[in-house]
């Protein structure tokens, strides 16, 4: 096994002193009370960063990657913290650069349906805003309440709705970025279609912050659909569950959700938002956007389809409070498993639609596996376009426990996820979390990864250890910081 050496420069005094001349003493904190909060996002894993700086313009930003640059130290970006991967957290120590002091709404352009904001700008804060104006940003992730901008940018996130409208990448038209060297590019171009130059908007859109940090966003936005009709099934097995979802998707049918939870997670979900009166069992949102003519035939179609493989219960709705209601239990489905053990941890995956009920199958009975570990297991995602989030639930302070997760961890990916032609992540990123993993999915390919990551980043500062071209198992790391 070959070992990667990375050296990099100590975050001294002096070093403390010149952030502060950059971005205002009150902007630069290396108190210990600040840095664990820094030390921690979704994931298991926590890291102590050596100093936090606060940025409030590109300029500023730029300034301390030349400074990190000329020092050879270590810089992390980081947005709302809500990312469930690890690619927020300083690895190696080093700057953590927080991003949510650049949160300025820029300008919201209805007549070229664009907006541009800053990366600290909040989901959900933005589509209030757009909301008004009866347009909106689709991506819809269920940490919308405290994700940015800037973090849905370097993931590449979806949501809910990404069976109908996709995901990140596919609504940045522009990014202005800061590079590890201090430069500063824009990348893409102010229409909506463009083919004059190399595509670096997608190459940033998902690169974890591994390759710039963004600093302006120019998102193209769409009119908000007029009317809304939305289906619940309840089945008892996940298996025809699954089947019902893929049989709306083969007759043509794109709604602006299909959304599921394994029957743990509906059972502690309903009792979280307060639905009482349906049964038990696994259950399906099926949510229908458009004009009333099209909803209205449409969610007969769906009805049709979903009853013949035979749900326990099943009914349609199209008044908006309940609808909105049934949405926020499918959305509190992660912090209602976190009340069943002290350490919850998130997965995400994505398989062939076809691959769906095998998979589904195949998931629930991973405690199964796990006997007498103490680990438990809820499964629930956005089984319209194949991504599944099974979340592990156990004691990461019992270290049977904590042994039993990583082996649960390895027969989802290695024994399931992987040989049945899916993807280790549809949204979250690699981070910390799937670095073993990356090379069983993409094998030779990672050397190309990782050779764009240089060519970047040839001094390795930049967010080290996470992102496409930068993970590596940490048996295949030695770091070391200067004196």
């Amino acid at each position: 096994m070959k070992v990667k050496k990375l050296k990099y420069g100590k975050v001294s005094s002096k070093i403390i002193e010149e952030l502060k001349k950059i971005v205002g003493e009150e902007n630069v904190s290396s108190e210990k009370e600040d840095l664990i909060c820094y030390s921690r996002d979704a994931s298991l894993y926590q890291y102590l960063p050596d100093v936090v700086v606060r940025p409030k313009t590109t300029e500023q930003v730029s300034l301390i990657m030349k400074l990190a640059n000329k020092n050879r130290i270590p810089v992390t970006p980081r947005g709302g913290g809500s990312g469930a991967a690890g690619g927020c957290l300083p690895l190696i120590g080093g700057i953590l650069l927080d991003m949510q002091a650049m949160n300025q709404i820029i300008s919201i352009n209805i007549e070229d349906q664009i907006t541009i904001v800053e990366p600290g700008v909040i989901y959900d804060f933005l589509n209030e805003k757009l909301m008004r104006k009866g347009f909106f940003f689709p991506p819809d992730p269920s940490s919308g309440i405290a994700c940015t901008i800037g973090g849905m940018v370097n993931t590449n996130a979806s949501g809910e709705r990404g069976i109908k409208y996709g995901s990140t990448k596919d609504y940045v038209l522009w990014l202005e970025v800061v590079l590890p060297s201090g430069e500063i590019i824009h990348t893409g171009s102010k229409t909506l279609k463009s083919v004059s130059g190399l595509d670096l908007t997608r190459l940033i859109v998902g690169s974890e912050g591994s390759l710039g940090i963004v600093t302006k966003v120019c998102l193209k936005i769409l009119p908000m659909p007029n009317y809304y009709g939305t289906a619940v099934f309840i089945y008892d097995s996940i298996n025809s569950l699954a089947k019902a979802a893929a049989k709306v998707r083969e007759a043509g049918i794109i709604p602006e959700m299909i959304e599921f939870m394994d029957r743990k997670t509906t059972k502690l979900a309903f009792e979280y938002i307060g639905i009482k009166g349906l049964p038990e069992g696994n259950f399906m949102l099926i949510d229908v956007g458009g004009i009333e003519e099209y909803v209205t035939k449409t969610l007969n179609k769906v009805f049709e389809i979903c009853l013949k493989e035979k749900p326990e219960y099943s009914e349609k709705t199209f008044d908006k409070e309940y609808r909105d209601k049934l949405i926020a239990a499918r959305k509190s489905a992660l912090p209602s498993l976190a009340r069943l053990k002290p350490c919850t941890v998130l997965e995400d995956c994505t398989l062939p639609l076809s691959k769906l009920p095998e998979a589904a199958y195949k998931i629930e009975k991973i405690p199964e596996m796990l006997e007498g570990s103490g680990v438990d297991l809820g499964d629930f995602g956005h089984i319209g376009d194949g991504n599944l989030h099974p979340t592990f639930v156990f004691d990461d302070r019992v270290e049977k426990e904590k042994l039993a997760f990583l082996k649960g961890l390895d027969i989802l990916y290695k024994d399931i996820v992987l040989p049945l032609g899916g993807s280790i992540t549809a949204e979250h990123g690699i981070g910390l979390a799937k670095a073993p993993y990356i090379l069983l999915e993409h094998g030779p390919a990672v050397k190309w990864m990782r050779a764009i990551k240089k060519l970047f980043d040839p001094k390795f500062i930049l967010n080290p250890g996470k992102g496409k071209g930068g993970p590596y198992p940490m048996e295949e790391i030695k770091i070391e910081i200067a004196e």
